[in-house]
């Protein structure tokens, strides 16, 4: 009796799916250490703003592309299933931007980039919880995640207030009456300016570390008043020549 000689079957998908997720989780993992790695980067006065603020920038947008185009590998901290979670890296993103735009902006009302932070929270609180009706037992999730992504929305558009705005600056001058450090563990430098242009009280403004050093109570500065590119008027101090 003739035995037929045992077939070698082709790997199934089962192990090309193991391959990809291993890879997904790699890409979380260089997402989340490369956003910690800037994130402590940003606590030092060093920290060049302009580029490195424009990949933090990116990183939840190419977790987002990411999720979108391989639902079932990566996924963004909310929802289930096994995929390499990209959540870590967003949040630590969307921190960081908040809090540089923060410490870094001089705008002269916070009240329309804190308004449209809240209103982009609220709406996906509420797409959220439409759509993810598996989190409706778990509302601190969703509340969690609404937190961020408003921190987020706060961050980006404060960041390109500045960044695209190319009108020509006001000049006008003010007093320094003191100055200290930064009640955060950020590492900021502010000056209490004397009334001036649209602020009618003593205000405090962010100054660079170097400016900071040299300017004392008593000195005159010179302010550049920017319209913003998103009509959020901001400014910056130098010394006066």
């Amino acid at each position: 009796m003739n035995i037929p000689a045992p077939q070698h079957e082709p790997p199934g998908p089962d192990g090309s799916r193991d391959r990809g997720g291993a890879q997904a989780h790699r890409i979380a993992l260089g997402v989340t250490i490369a956003a910690i790695g800037l994130a402590g980067w940003s606590l030092f006065p060093s920290f060049p703003a302009g580029q490195l603020i424009a990949v933090v920038t990116v990183i939840p947008l190419l977790a987002l592309i990411l999720t979108l185009r391989f639902p079932g590998r990566f996924r963004i901290g909310l929802g289930s299933g096994y995929g390499a979670n990209l959540g870590t890296g967003c949040i630590v993103a969307a921190g960081t931007l908040a809090a540089r735009t923060l410490s870094d902006i001089n705008l002269v009302s916070w009240l329309p980039l804190t308004a449209f932070a809240i209103a982009v929270a609220l709406v996906f609180l509420i797409v959220a919880i439409r759509f993810e009706t598996q989190l409706r037992r778990r509302g601190w999730r969703i509340l969690l995640a609404s937190l961020f992504v408003g921190a987020y929305a706060f961050g980006t558009l404060g960041q390109f207030n500045t960044a695209l705005d190319h009108s020509a600056p006001a000049l006008l001058r003010s007093r320094v009456l003191s100055k200290h450090l930064g009640h955060s563990r950020l590492a900021t430098h502010q000056v209490t300016l004397e009334p001036w242009g649209p602020f009618a009280m003593a205000t405090d403004a962010h100054v660079a570390h170097a400016l900071y050093e040299r300017l004392q109570p008593g000195d005159t500065v010179c302010l550049r008043l920017h319209d913003g590119a998103f009509r959020m008027a901001w400014f910056t101090v130098a010394a006066c020549r």
